[in-house]
């Protein structure tokens, strides 16, 4: 018989130390002696990060991922039945990750990780986490998540994540897509059957005060092209000029020069979307776009708290059971985070907890909260002691000329 439980495993890894990097097997063993009174070796210990535990935790993963929360506003979102942005998060590994994990070695970059996830904003539910090599780049890996695209879904993703084949696909799926235009791409007037000329555009927004220019326009895919709006919105005129200073910076570095279409291109944000005036409206593109930063933000915020891109020289199962348990302590603590947001907000609409503060705070009690786990302590009793009591200094502290993130899903979704 095995000397300790999966359970036993799985507790250990989610709540050893924060920094895994200087995490020994002896660490380990010393916490199962400590928490379960169970004397493994580091040998013992050693063997049990195989292929199997690895599984197990990617099984575990998943369930947490499927048990939805409720946070008790759904039924006043328009449209939507899921609003999804994804992206994708890259860290150097040990070189003798190489072989399971390759990087770049022409820039002399052995190993990289690249942990690709997707979040369900109007659910607060994290949709995937997963290990995948950098060397598939995130295109390919964007077309080959079609299968999880469900009817009236609303997906937003980084120039990076898109192609045809995957709006498309949206598309036939009875869901909605929003992106940016990539610079590439040739657009035709749904009305004139002409490639959009940017000259005249610009004139154009320039003959409604520069507000923005919202039109149907058909997206050049050979036989599979598609129609789409279009929303170009003005850029300041300190932004328009930066950018053009990158790109001749970056052309003159290639030997090539800017054309002049790119360069009055350039002097907008364009976005492209499947849904209509009545399904989004245009003054919420923009809005609802800039919400994918914060999903970075979020990620950032686990990078600097829970530091899992903190890695050390171990093998592979060990590294992927490790980087696990960390996703699984971390999605359990987004959970209480989003029902004490769900609870804060349900009480006044203009106050919410800021992530970064939760996981600041939750990071020294992640001790107490273990022995809520192992049935030491109710979890009722958890909170009253270690939570409740802090709310007042946890929440966003409004900026001047900014709204929060929360500001603006309320504006976008719960009007």
């Amino acid at each position: 018989m095995s000397k300790f439980k999966p359970e036993e495993f799985l507790n250990m890894l989610m709540f050893s130390d924060s920094d895994h990097s200087p995490l020994s097997l002896q660490d380990c063993c010393n916490d199962l002696l400590h928490w379960r009174q169970k004397n493994l070796s580091k040998v013992g210990l050693h063997k049990r990060f195989n292929s199997r535990s690895v599984e197990f935790l990617k099984a575990v993963l998943a369930e947490q991922m499927s048990l939805k929360l409720d946070i008790g506003h759904n039924g006043s979102w328009r449209a939507f039945s899921r609003v999804l942005i994804a992206d994708s998060c890259k860290f150097f590994l040990p070189k003798s990750c190489k072989e399971e994990y390759p990087g770049y070695s022409n820039f002399g970059v052995a190993s990289i990780m690249n942990i690709q996830y997707a979040y369900d904003l109007k659910n607060g539910c994290w949709q995937n986490l997963e290990f995948t090599k950098v060397t598939q780049n995130d295109q390919g890996y964007s077309n080959n998540t079609l299968d999880r695209v469900n009817k009236e879904d609303l997906h937003i993703r980084d120039l990076g994540f898109i192609t045809k084949t995957f709006l498309k696909g949206v598309i036939d799926k009875g869901a909605f897509f929003l992106n940016r235009l990539p610079p590439q791409w040739v657009t035709e007037d749904c009305q004139t059957g002409e490639r959009i000329n940017w000259r005249q555009l610009d004139q154009k927004v320039n003959c409604t005060n520069g507000n923005h220019l919202d039109t149907w326009v058909r997206i050049e895919n050979g036989k599979n092209s598609f129609p789409c709006r279009l929303i170009a919105v003005p850029v300041p005129e300190r932004i328009w000029m930066e950018r053009i200073r990158k790109a001749q910076q970056k052309a003159k570095n290639h030997g090539t020069s800017l054309s002049e279409e790119y360069k009055i291109r350039q002097r907008f944000s364009i976005f492209i979307t499947n849904a209509d005036e009545q399904t989004l409206k245009t003054t919420d593109v923009v809005q609802l776009y800039r919400l994918r930063w914060q999903i970075e933000l979020i990620f950032k915020v686990w990078k600097s708290l829970v530091n899992i891109h903190k890695i050390k020289a171990i093998k592979r199962e060990r590294l992927e059971s490790q980087l696990l348990g960390k996703f699984i302590s971390t999605l359990l603590n987004w959970k209480i985070y989003k029902h004490i947001s769900s609870s804060i907000t349900h009480h006044s609409a203009t106050l919410d907890c800021s992530v970064w503060k939760f996981f600041k705070h939750i990071r020294r009690h992640r001790l107490s909260l273990r022995k809520v786990i192992t049935g030491e302590l109710f979890f009722t009793c958890w909170l009253e002691l270690c939570v409740l009591p802090v709310i007042p200094h946890l929440l966003i502290e409004s900026r001047k000329g900014k709204k929060a993130s929360y500001c603006i899903i309320n504006e976008i979704f719960k009007s």
